[in-house]
């Protein structure tokens, strides 16, 4: 009779000691020493399921091959044959899936484990009855799913009782028939219904391994056999191999004393090997296969760009580099231009729902300092003082007071010069003096061009005898302080001092310390103006509005006259601002070769103080277009991560442009985070006309850079903080950050690697606020081929085969995650998970990438029903680039149209030993002379550092030549993902077009093509022969071991360059076959 294949399997007869009720104290006993097993015509199967430690026997040496197979045995199985068992001893502590399968069922997380595949499922009365014996219909739906609907085979059947089999499981049936998996008898019918007994599932268990490709190890010529060892040549070279005692040795289906089958040798054949790297079954083959799955090792990948020179945080400041002549916010009326980015970004509609203008909220600005004498920096909209707090933690401003002259002298000699020092009283009756010089600062502060001048500096203890508290400067340089008033530090009375200059014109500045012994004085102002841009936008309360003008500022000066800080600076002015009294801290600053992915000390204090209450809110950086270009710390994963937008109100407003859409600032850095965490989180208004030092011009300036989106965001975390405040709710900057990502609004032709969430929305943002609550305590991480591991997944040399997630539960209780994707080519293999508390699981992940070349971004989201928006967002962000080879003589061109403001990325694979990279950027012309576009390319390294940026191609300002191309050429191109960036001007319109025609062509020559060097490795391979046909899915299992003690390798390869996870020894890949043979290209 022939035997059916579908079947039950009893969990007693797995090895696992957790099926406690059938292998209780007892070891596995050995396939000889089943005593009903012995010439059983599934003797084969149920020894090489025994091997692999997938199923045992009962204490008292049976198998019991004919007894029935529960539901929740063949469970078991399958998960067993699948390899994730870790999966389900992770959900033994989990909830209860089924009314019929309480927590301490032996099964209860293969069950649910297996549920959550969609391999089984339940019945309509919630039960899953898994102690009732499994039906053929049942095994052949489950061994389907199991495949995934992926399998290979010619089986094609038709069965008498077709009318007898349900409907639902036809289509499983004949799928299981045509992929060998299952059989009918010998009259011709299936019988569906028919209970399934343990060696029919032991036999549909290896039929399943065996389309999975994982039956066996390794195939090979045996060699050599004893009864310790064994010889085998796989891939020409020979290895020897352990024997462990009494391991079965089978030919044509009969098991083999290792004397005999000895004397066989050479054959062919294939092996089983258990943890400890021993041969624990072997296959004698009659026939040999024909050998058709070929592995490869590939040469080492090109070495990394040099990173740029390290150099220290900078101010994140960008000026368009466009016509100089062309119309100007600033020029106009200027408080239009901060009125336009409040509507854009809803902070608008925010203030007219809640009322809120941030009120109650300090915002420190850790920058370049503040002028503190601006007219729009001087009052909240309640009459308060605007500025609270300012300090000078950079050596500018420092004045040393090395003089000591007796109080009351109303003459100062020095060096030739007298000075009239007036009426000064003193306690001590010593006045301190020192001198403040242009040419030491650095700074033109009578701003009469030169600096050259010096301003005599007095200090008096006017209170308590020694401590010195006031100082007296000659500002207006007469050399009399007469009538000067005198100064304490700012932060105890508020007081602002000022040079006035020749034009109606004034340097403004405050005191910022006065030693007590009274050595030196601190002044403190803002040279490059860049602090006091930010603060106009985030809280300007006068001609100018900014997002927030009811806040007040603390003002903490970390850059000096270059824009630039130390690390430690700047640790230092974040904990003051934490210290005194900031709820939001923005930081328009930032350090770009932060190796560390966003895991240093100023990011851990980011972290930390935000779980303290402070919310962070920070610019992304201006190292873009390229990706991967986010400064820190903007890295940090609790801070408020900004990039630069703008839209054609702006364009029109500031600039005087025409712009159709709305466009990211090309400036803007992109992510994600080096680890796969998206970073921006936003993007905000990247340019606007705000506040500026009153030293030069009217007070006001356009300014650009995301150094003015982040304070944009500021000001909205300040409207929600109040406007959380006025309703009692109890918020904190986690909850600020997850409102904004909630609220956001998507922005249509960007990735979130370029956006993250979109368009900060604050009116949005406020309603979500309203409805969130603490969140779970939930982490998702994955492999990064740098760092180990990252929160995200990104890959720009290698594109992803099996990567999976790993989502750990940190919270005290168990939870339940449901998965979506927001791409179609990211595919969760769960719809659901359960993660019991303090615990973590692993989500599979199919990436189905499309053809074309480009940055794809996708979501993996879990939802918890019990909360309110996502519980996790993972993010993978893949370059796909386009190849430069031989096929292709080297050369990729592209002919495109691009709307004015708008840019667009190539991404293309450069291979070690080029000897030269050419990008040439053209822009067609109409007749001979009228261009029809203006364009310029942006040359990126693989390390997303900007190699060069060209000149405009094609049209060109009034009386100035055009030029139909650009062009860059790179020598000895570092190997790897180039990116090459086009963007077509903004200021189109002032030549009466709304679109730039072009065409790039990237040439690569000298390619010095050396074939892959087989350098040889510490591992083993081994893949099984199988056949293949072309065009139809199909999976390939690829063993790694130790080649030294044989022993299963963890961890992370390539093949074919796509990364795969080594799990248990093994690789299972879906493969589409484009012949009957394939080559697999390992790599590490």
């Amino acid at each position: 009779m022939k035997h059916p294949v579908h079947s039950k399997y009893s969990v007693m007869v797995l090895v696992l000691t957790i099926f406690a009720f059938s292998l209780l104290g007892s070891p596995a006993l050995a396939v000889d020493a089943l005593t009903d097993v012995k010439g059983h015509w599934a003797g084969e199967d149920i020894a090489l399921l025994q091997a692999r430690g997938i199923v045992g026997g009962y204490p008292d040496g049976s198998f019991r091959p004919e007894r029935g197979v529960t539901r929740a045995e063949f469970a078991c199985l399958l998960i067993a044959a699948l390899g994730m068992e870790d999966s389900a001893w992770a959900l033994e502590k989990g909830s209860q899936l089924f009314r019929d399968v309480p927590l301490n069922h032996w099964a209860n997380g293969y069950i649910q484990l297996a549920w959550e595949l969609g391999v089984v499922s339940g019945y309509k009365d919630g039960n899953f009855r898994p102690e009732q014996v499994i039906r053929r219909d049942e095994i052949s739906s489950m061994l389907v799913r199991a495949l995934r609907y992926i399998g290979t085979g010619q089986e094609e059947r038709q069965y008498m009782d077709w009318e007898n089999v349900p409907t639902w499981a036809r289509d499983s049936i004949r799928l299981a028939t045509l992929w060998g998996l299952v059989n009918g008898y010998e009259d011709g019918t299936f019988r569906a219904g028919e209970p399934v007994t343990r060696a029919e599932a032991a036999v549909f268990i290896n039929r399943l391994m065996a389309q999975r490709g994982s039956s066996f190890d390794f195939y090979g010529k045996l060699t050599s056999l004893s009864s310790q060892e064994l010889v085998m040549e796989i891939g020409g070279a020979s290895h020897r191999m352990p024997l462990e005692e009494k391991a079965p040795i089978f030919a044509e289906g009969k098991p083999l004393d290792w004397s005999i089958a000895g004397r066989s040798m050479p054959r062919e054949g294939m092996v089983v090997l258990n943890k400890e790297g021993k041969v624990v079954f072997v296959k004698l083959l009659s026939q040999a296969p024909v050998e058709n799955i070929f592995l490869a090792w590939q040469p080492t990948p090109g070495e990394k760009a040099e990173a740029a020179p390290t150099r220290n945080f900078g101010l994140l400041d960008y000026r368009l580099e466009e016509e100089p002549e062309l119309p100007r916010g600033e020029r106009k009326e200027p408080w239009r231009s901060l009125e336009i980015t409040r509507e854009e970004l809803g902070a608008t509609s925010l203030q007219e729902e809640t009322r809120a203008d941030g009120s109650g909220e300090i915002i420190a600005i850790i920058d370049s300092g503040v002028d503190p004498g601006h007219p729009d920096l001087q009052e909240t909209t309640s009459g308060e003082g605007k500025i609270l707090d300012w300090v000078n933690l950079t050596s500018e401003g420092r004045v040393e007071l090395a003089g000591s002259i007796q109080a009351g002298t109303s003459r100062l000699n020095h060096q030739g010069v007298t000075y009239n020092l007036g009426r000064v009283a003193s306690r001590s009756g010593i006045l301190k003096y020192g001198f403040l010089r242009e040419e030491e600062q650095k700074v033109d502060f009578n701003l009469d061009g030169k600096e050259d001048t010096s301003f005599l500096v007095v200090a008096t203890d006017s209170r308590v005898k020694g401590v010195y508290d006031t100082v007296i400067i000659d500002i207006s340089g007469d050399r009399s302080l007469e009538g000067v008033e005198a100064l304490q530090v700012f932060g105890a009375t508020r007081q602002v001092g000022s040079f006035p200059g020749p034009y109606d014109n004034k340097f403004n500045f405050v005191v910022t310390e006065i030693a007590a012994g009274g050595g030196f004085v601190v002044l403190g102002y803002d040279q490059t103006g860049h602090g006091t841009q930010v603060a106009g936008v985030a809280s300007a309360s006068g001609k100018i509005k900014g997002v927030a003008p009811g806040s007040q500022l603390l003002v903490v000066k970390v850059l000096d006259a270059q824009g630039e800080t130390e690390w430690d600076r700047l640790e230092k002015g974040i904990r003051y601002a934490a210290n005194h009294g900031a709820t939001v801290i923005n930081l328009s600053l930032g350090y770009y070769q932060d190796e560390s992915a966003g895991n240093n000390t100023l990011t851990r204090l980011v972290e930390d103080l935000s779980k303290k209450g402070i919310v962070f809110t920070i610019a992304a950086g201006n190292r873009g277009p390229g990706v991967g270009t986010v400064s820190t710390p903007g890295n940090a994963k609790s801070a408020i991560s900004v990039g630069a937008y703008i839209t054609p109100r702006m364009w029109e407003n500031d600039y005087g442009y025409e712009v159709a859409s709305p466009s990211l600032w090309y400036f803007s850095s992109a992510g994600p985070r080096q680890d796969g965490l998206l970073v921006p989180t936003v993007v905000a208004p990247g340019s606007a006309v705000s506040t500026w030092p009153l030293a030069t011009g009217d007070g006001y300036k356009l300014g650009e850079g995301t150094s003015i989106a982040a304070p944009h965001v500021a000001g909205v975390a300040a409207l929600l903080l109040e406007s959380a405040g006025r309703q009692g709710l109890s918020v904190d900057p986690e909850m600020i950050k997850r409102a904004i990502t909630l609220g956001a609004r998507k922005f249509p032709g960007f990735s979130a690697a370029e956006v993250g969430y979109g368009i900060l929305d604050g009116g949005e943002a406020w309603r979500h606020l309203r409805r969130l609550e603490k969140q779970v305590s939930l982490r998702g991480y994955t492999y990064n081929r740098r760092l180990g591991f990252g929160e995200g997944f990104y890959s720009r040399e290698i594109l992803p085969g099996q990567v999976p997630f790993r989502i750990a539960n940190q919270s005290s209780d168990n939870q339940v995650l449901f998965w979506t994707s927001s791409a179609e080519w990211l595919k969760p293999w769960f719809q659901m998970t359960a993660l019991p508390r303090d615990t973590w699981r692993e989500l599979p992940v199919d990436y189905l990438l499309p053809r074309e070349p480009g940055i794809y971004t996708g979501f993996l989201r879990g939802d918890s029903l019990g909360t309110y928006g996502l519980d996790v967002d993972l993010m993978t962000t893949i370059i796909k680039p386009y190849t430069l080879d031989r096929d292709n003589g080297f050369r990729q061109e592209f002919a495109e149209n691009l709307p004015a403001g708008q840019y667009r990325r190539y991404f293309l694979k450069v291979p070690s030993g080029t000897a030269v990279l050419q990008a040439l950027l053209s822009v067609p012309g109409e007749s001979g002379s009228a261009y029809r576009g203006r364009v310029r390319m942006h040359l990126i390294r693989p390390d997303g550092v900007q190699k060069e940026m060209t000149d405009w191609a094609g049209l060109a300002p009034e009386g100035m030549p055009g030029r139909e191309w650009a062009n860059l050429t790179v020598e000895n191109p570092e190997p790897g993902t180039w990116e090459v960036v086009v963007y077509s001007s903004a200021a189109l319109s002032t030549y009466g077009r709304d679109d730039s025609q072009y065409r790039l062509r990237v040439q690569l020559a000298g390619v010095e093509e050396k074939p892959p060097v087989q350098t040889g490795s510490r591992y083993l391979l081994g893949a099984l022969p199988k056949k293949l046909v072309p065009g139809v899915p199909n999976y390939l299992t690829v063993s790694v071991r130790d080649k030294d003690n044989l022993k299963p390798i963890e961890g992370m390869l390539t093949i074919n360059e796509q990364l795969y996870q080594i799990k248990n020894g093994r690789v299972t890949l879906a493969v589409r076959p484009e012949a009957e043979e394939m080559v697999l290209e390992i790599g590490l």
